[in-house]
């Protein structure tokens, strides 16, 4: 990873979640801007300075973040060029294993049917469409739709960064690889709804429930490695194409 000093452009790249967050500062190679909960890590790519921003979960968290960046009265503003957002994605094609990265040509809201063309920084080959939806989706039938309608994943946050970003008229890129897929089964509708807003688990809760059903900590453990290599995957993609914004 080239680093230099001479910065003159402004990175930010926005995490849902907080394994999310923990891979970006490890990719990016980030310090924290103080010790407060939440507070932003920030550093240096090529000739970017970069800010990674802990958003939390879906839309409205992340319409939010965006316009309060935006905001030139907000605490939160500051000068920004280019907007990134790196994590993980629900995979709908069975051919497409976890750890698969996704580089889509359009980015669709579920809600509302906007579609949005994805035109990152860099080479990299792209191909298919990522679905937005307001929550978890458990809903086989409905994964399988959006298959069949050219998409390769689904996610929470994307058609969001693309709906305030081309409002704004700021560039914005998605960075997502596949960490669960609905064909295995993993994500139990119990674990969702012991998730909160930010990402993060209830933990005693969790571990509650494994107590009483001790099979549950296979899939578990299981979803753990795969999302935590993902996100790695995703913030690693990231930093490619925030050193492509540089050709």
């Amino acid at each position: 990873m080239a680093m230099t000093n001479d910065t003159d452009r402004h990175v930010v790249v926005l995490a849902p979640m907080p394994l999310e967050m923990d891979a970006i500062v490890t990719a990016f190679g980030l310090s924290p801007t103080s010790d407060a909960k939440g507070a932003p890590w920030t550093g240096n790519v090529g000739n970017s300075h970069v800010t990674a921003i802990h958003i939390g979960m879906g839309p409205p968290l992340t319409r939010a973040a965006l316009t309060r960046l935006f905001d030139e009265s907000s605490p939160d503003h500051f000068h920004v060029d280019h907007v990134m957002i790196a994590g993980i994605c629900g995979g709908l094609d069975p051919d497409l294993e976890v750890g698969t990265l996704i580089n889509p040509e359009i980015i669709i809201e579920h809600s509302s049917g906007a579609a949005y063309r994805h035109t990152p920084p860099g080479d990299a080959p792209q191909s298919g469409k990522l679905m937005t939806t307001e929550g978890v989706t458990l809903d086989h039938g409905l994964s399988q739709r959006f298959l069949e309608e050219g998409c390769l994943g689904v996610d929470m946050e994307s058609s969001a960064v693309a709906e305030v970003c081309e409002a704004r008229g700021f560039p914005w890129s998605v960075y997502r690889c596949i960490g669960d897929r609905w064909l295995d089964n993993l994500l139990d509708a119990r674990f969702v709804a012991l998730t909160n807003p930010d990402g993060s688990g209830q933990t005693a809760e969790i571990s509650r429930l494994i107590a009483a059903e001790p099979e549950l900590a296979v899939k578990l453990e299981r979803l753990s490695s795969d999302t935590t290599r993902a996100a790695r995957l995703a913030a690693e993609a990231a930093v490619r194409g925030c050193l492509a914004l540089e050709s």
